[in-house]
């Protein structure tokens, strides 16, 4: 017959902490995602049918590079 030992501290360390999104919210979180691209792709499909100084003089202030100022932006 063998006998083992295990040596064990006291206390265990903790485990990380993970924050557990319910299936609802992440499949929401991709949803909005994929709203967003397809908004942003949309946009950029008939962005070259406005002249960029009409678009100025209107006061539209997102462009390529600044997306900022787009209403569903974060």
């Amino acid at each position: 017959m063998a006998v083992a030992t295990l040596r064990m501290p006291v206390t265990l360390p903790e485990s990380r902490k993970v924050s557990v999104k319910s299936l609802l919210a992440r499949a929401y979180a991709a949803l909005i995602e994929a709203r967003m691209r397809a908004a942003m792709r949309e946009l950029a499909m008939h962005r070259h049918l406005v002249p960029q100084d009409v678009l100025k003089q209107a006061g539209y202030a997102a462009s390529i590079n600044d997306d900022s100022a787009y209403p569903f932006t974060k």
